[in-house]
């Protein structure tokens, strides 16, 4: 304890000498010292000093009525006899206490985890200077009766917006993310990163450590790599030594010499819709790619800065038609979308804005809301219940004066008083569920990212709950009438019963409604997993052919294909569950000249079908020993239809300048998420543009596949790290948001399913205590224990009905808004609900009843004796 501790305030003193005359100073400090110190001896130094303070405005009191100024420290002693009061209450009624606090901070600490998320969300890409003046090119494409949203659009863009738009201040493209293999000395890292323009170091807010933003990506032989790469190739000192400007590092791209760093860029934070962990100037790549020039052909992320008071959407409906002037077989109308709502608003249909994360963001924070609620109306539904045990207390308080407003002043002040108690223990409850909430959400956050702003939603949050929770019963108990309740003949009114029962019923139809929720979602999540998407994900791994595996790809087929546990081996231009080429150009016989149709092209090798375990509806699979067969095409069922061929097989298609013929058709399968349909795909036999070698293990036989594939990498690909995937997990990352919110949702769930339980179990104990006389005499007159718990049981439980049907059609109505997001959904049956429902009176019976149990087998003379 430090010196000034064990010392009375000093500021406390100094009024003393200022209000007291001289001759009473001495004698009051003295006995002001004497109590301090004795309270010094007893208790901490903060309560001795706290007691200091209010025995110096016990002196100070009359001098202040004397001058007026009573006003300016009475409540000061209003706050200290309320919170006295609140304490004293709260020792004596701790199993209310207990109910109330702990069900405020649960609902306060699930709220604030959920703000906590929210806040993330929303907090995406906003570190970039300049964020309104930032805009993402985009594309409609109309195809058939259908408009097709996309963010990669042509590379010839970006020079028309420079030359023709005074209104754009800078330009950047990029590639979508690709994989580079760079060598440090003996070791090989396969790294993620991107082909960028000049500008994309300027336009956005990439913290540059070494190097300049301005000139980094202008030497065509140059890289910028990331502070975590210069840690792994240059040592941790790079920093101090300037260790990585100038140093040279090798790579697998063909005819580029090895790159120089140029520049080294502070970590991209997680709360980045872009990341990368390199950059090569986009001139690397448009040297390799002589195709990048043809208008028709759309794989690169262009990126605007308009100049300060320019109107986007002026500027977006004058670039609509840029690329339509270029193109005749399709339309293509671009359009800017703001940067800051890249990641929030990135769905569209038809081309319209259709959501995004945002939805998520909007239902989560209506939970919380939710929750807060519910914790509050346990407060307000305990506090009226038990109106009538301090009626008598308000009363004589009335009738020695006491003031309607001072009393709504105290039932406030002993309501902030649990809420104070209720918010410490919350945010002790947050800060302890954080790591575990960020592994269940993969966020990133820490306590030490915890600023004044997000102390200030905590404390709205403990506000609101507080407001919430202690405003009706305050103006409720103040209101009582003090003539009636000293004669002893105040009774609840029945509109205070209803009110009471209605938020019962509002808390349970909103944990109906979640349970309802959770549960759609998980049987989504589950079609997802068991849907047949046309071909069989399970037992397939794949992994980049590069290196000697596509230079030998025929000898490393054999090798494969004798190794225990393979089954089969083909190669791919991409994963087919994700198809990302497409094209407009497909020409067939009796195509109209303004039919305008995406297909999905994807190039195999042969084999493709026999790994993948797809069915033909009709023709054949490509023959290896046809040597036409590189010139032909497997089409799926739904670009049959959307060619109207009746005659599909030995049709003639034409696309990027290569000819040939249909020699088959294969069942429909899935070429992209469930949020979209299947589209026209064409299955291009065309192995020197593969990428991807896939190989089917046998069911149970993995370990001896990737062991195989290991042997065989380390003998011919020794440079090359070899890192595989498996179908099935890839398929599932793609709905890693859906499986996320999906857990949320369970718990989440089980929070209000608790909280509202929390107050049942409340008020099921003051209604026991309230008819405790009653049940003792119907005992005694020879009812049974099952009687007496069906009627302490079934007022709730007619509640809780009544909440099952006011949240079944609104759980419904919700769901099916939910779903239809899906193209491929599962449906909504009766089960769900019912399941719901039953669940929640099974848990309020199970609540509701022990505590009938308990009343019902008391000794009744012990509740009579007194009458």
């Amino acid at each position: 304890m430090s010196s000034s501790e064990q010392q009375p305030p000093g500021i406390a003193r100094k009024f003393l000498r200022w209000f007291l005359r001289n001759d009473l100073v001495e004698e009051v400090e003295g006995d002001l010292e004497e109590k301090f110190f004795l309270n010094l001896e007893k208790g901490s130094a903060f309560k001795a000093r706290l007691n200091y303070y209010f025995q110096v405005l016990n002196y100070l009191r009359p001098f202040a009525i004397r001058r007026n100024l009573f006003s300016l420290i009475n409540p000061l002693f209003m706050i200290r006899h309320n919170f006295r009061l609140s304490w004293r209450l709260l020792l004596k009624n701790k199993g209310y206490s207990l109910i109330n606090i702990g069900g405020l901070a649960l609902g306060m600490a699930v709220a604030m985890l959920i703000t906590l998320w929210i806040k993330d969300e929303m907090n995406y890409d906003r570190f970039h200077d300049d964020l309104e003046q930032l805009y993402q090119v985009k594309r409609h494409v109309h195809s058939g009766n259908e408009i097709q949203t996309s963010e990669t659009v042509t590379w010839n863009i970006a020079g028309e917006l420079q030359s023709k738009y005074p209104e754009v201040e800078g330009v950047a493209v990029t590639t979508p993310p690709q994989e580079l293999i760079t060598r440090i000395g003996e070791l090989s890292y396969r790294e993620s990163g991107l082909f960028a323009t000049p500008g994309f170091l300027q336009l956005f807010s990439w913290k540059m450590i070494q190097g300049k933003a301005s000139d980094a990506l202008e030497d065509p032989g140059s890289i910028v790599i990331s502070a975590d790469l210069a840690e792994k190739y240059f040592g941790s000192d790079w920093r101090e030594t300037n260790g990585a400007i100038g140093q040279v590092i090798e790579h697998d791209l063909t005819d580029v010499p090895p790159l120089t760093v140029s520049g080294v860029f502070e970590e991209i934070p997680d709360q980045s819709s872009i990341q990368f962990d390199y950059l090569i100037p986009f001139e690397v790549f448009e040297r390799r790619n002589n195709w990048i020039t043809n208008w028709n052909n759309s794989g690169f992320r262009i990126y605007t800065r308009l100049r300060p008071g320019t109107d986007a959407t002026v500027v977006s409906e004058r670039m609509r038609d840029m690329q339509n002037e270029h193109i005749e077989d399709f339309r293509s109308d671009l359009f800017l979308q703001s940067y800051a709502d890249h990641h929030l608003y990135n769905i569209f249909k038809d081309g319209m804005q259709a959501g995004g994360r945002i939805e998520y963001v909007r239902i989560f924070g209506i939970v919380a809301f939710f929750l807060i609620l519910i914790a509050s109306i346990n407060f307000m539904n305990l506090a009226t219940a038990r109106s009538v045990q301090r009626a008598k207390e308000i009363g004589v308080r009335k009738a020695i004066g006491a003031e309607r407003r001072l009393l709504i002043s105290q039932f406030m002040s002993e309501s902030l008083f649990l809420m104070t108690i209720a918010f410490v223990l919350a945010v002790g409850l947050v800060l302890i569920a954080l790591p575990a909430f960020n592994q269940l959400t993969d966020k990133t956050m820490a306590i030490s990212d915890f600023s004044f702003n997000t102390l200030l939603i905590f404390g709205s949050i403990g506000l609101l709950t507080t407001l919430l929770a202690s405003t009706y019963p305050a103006f409720y108990l103040s209101s009582f009438n003090a003539v009636t309740v000293l004669k002893g003949v105040f009774r609840q009114t029945a509109g205070t019963s209803r009110l009471r029962q209605g938020l019962v019923v509002f808390q349970f139809a909103i944990s109906i409604l979640l349970i309802a929720g959770a549960l759609t979602i998980q049987r989504q999540i589950q079609y997802i997993q068991s849907k047949n998407l046309g071909l069989d994900r399970e037992n397939v791994l794949y992994t980049d052919l590069e290196g000697e595996l596509y230079q030998q790809y025929n000898t490393v087929k054999e090798e494969l294909q004798r190794m225990p546990g393979i089954a089969a081996v083909t190669t791919t231009s991409s994963n087919p569950l994700s198809i990302g080429s497409n094209t407009h150009s497909v020409e067939w016989p009796g195509k109209a000249p303004s039919e305008q149709i995406s297909f999905r092209i994807i190039s195999v090798n042969f084999d493709f079908l026999e790994v993948m375990k797809m069915e033909l509806a009709e023709g054949r699979d490509f023959d290896a020993q046809l040597s036409t067969d590189t010139f032909n095409y497997l089409v799926n069922e739904t670009a049959v239809r959307a060619m109207g061929l009746d005659q599909p097989v030995d049709q003639q298609l034409s696309f990027w300048g290569s000819s040939g013929k249909i020699v088959g058709v294969v069942k429909d399968f899935h070429t992209t998420s469930l949020y979209s349909e299947i589209e026209p795909t064409i299955i291009w036999l065309h192995p020197r543009r593969t990428g991807l070698l896939h190989i089917r293990t046998e069911p149970g036989q993995a370990d001896a596949a990737i062991a195989g594939l290991e042997t065989i990498q380390k003998r011919l690909n020794p440079e090359y790290p070899l890192e595989y995937r498996f179908m099935d997990e890839s398929y599932m990352n793609a709905y890693r948001s859906e499986q996320t919110i999906g857990q949320l949702s369970y718990y989440f769930t089980g929070f209000a399913l608790l909280i509202a339980c929390l107050g049942l179990i409340g008020l099921a104990v003051y209604t026991g205590q309230q008819r405790l006389k009653e049940i003792s005499i119907r005992k005694v007159m020879g009812a049974s224990i099952g009687q007496l718990v069906v009627l302490l049981s079934k007022d709730f439980l007619l509640l809780i009905l009544l909440a099952v049907v006011v949240a079944t059609p609104l759980a419904f109505i919700f769901m099916q808004d939910w779903l239809s997001k899906f193209e491929y959904h599962t449906e909504l049956s009766a089960g769900i609900f019912l399941l719901a429902g039953i669940g929640t009176l099974v848990i309020a019976l199970l609540v509701v009843g022990f505590y009938a149990i308990k009343v019902a087998v008391i000794n009744p003379i012990e509740a009579i004796r007194s009458e």
